[in-house]
């Protein structure tokens, strides 16, 4: 009996969509990243896998949930993740490092109603889907 070698093949999914792996030398990471473009809310989700399936391994894009008593700090989380992509102007990416800075120094409950409605709009902006 002769052993047969078979190639995985990686394959990606997130909530129902199955999205094929775009190249095959990309890390998890970049992957994650080249989806974003289209599911923008992924680009700080957790990767969960490989699940072997036949011939296929299947990795799960999990949107991470954050809780109500670290609600600032998830925003900044989220948004944050884009300053990788080189989604944001370079005023918003300074507004955020300087949040993520915050967070860093444990300052984040101090942030003003101003900065709060920025954070918020952003992250309506780039990482909400609709319901």
């Amino acid at each position: 009996m002769a052993l047969q070698i078979e190639k995985l093949i990686r394959e990606f999914r997130y909530n129902s969509v199955v999205l094929p792996d775009p190249n095959g030398t990309f890390t998890l990471e970049q992957v994650r990243d080249f989806y974003s473009t289209v599911y923008p809310e992924i680009i700080s989700a957790d990767i969960e896998g490989p699940e072997q399936l036949g011939a296929k391994s299947v990795y799960v894009f999990r949107r991470a949930v954050g809780t109500k008593g670290c609600e600032l700090t998830s925003l900044i989380r989220d948004v944050g993740a884009l300053l990788h992509a080189n989604w944001l102007d370079s005023e918003d990416a300074e507004f955020i490092k300087e949040l993520q800075a915050a967070v860093g120094r444990n300052e984040v409950t101090y942030i003003d109603h101003d900065a709060r409605v920025r954070l918020a709009e952003l992250h309506g902006k780039y990482c909400n889907v609709a319901a």
